[in-house]
């Protein structure tokens, strides 16, 4: 019998609302929840009411089509 190796690439891609920005964090609201984050974990071109994804390492602006 053949051994495999399963892997799997499934990610879930989370998508956020920018509904507020402050000096150190902002917050994103995710699922009806609001979540804080660190400014640096956030790419410095959002704005209030961006939609952003997590991309893994930070948040980016989700252009939404």
């Amino acid at each position: 019998m053949e051994e495999t190796t399963l892997r799997s690439n499934c990610q879930i891609e989370r998508i956020g609302e920018i509904i507020e920005l402050s000096r150190m964090s902002v917050f994103i609201l995710i699922n009806e929840k609001r979540i804080e984050v660190p400014l640096t974990k956030v790419a410095e071109d959002v704005s209030l009411g961006d939609f952003v994804v997590w991309t893994g390492s930070s948040w980016n602006r989700k252009m939404i089509v």
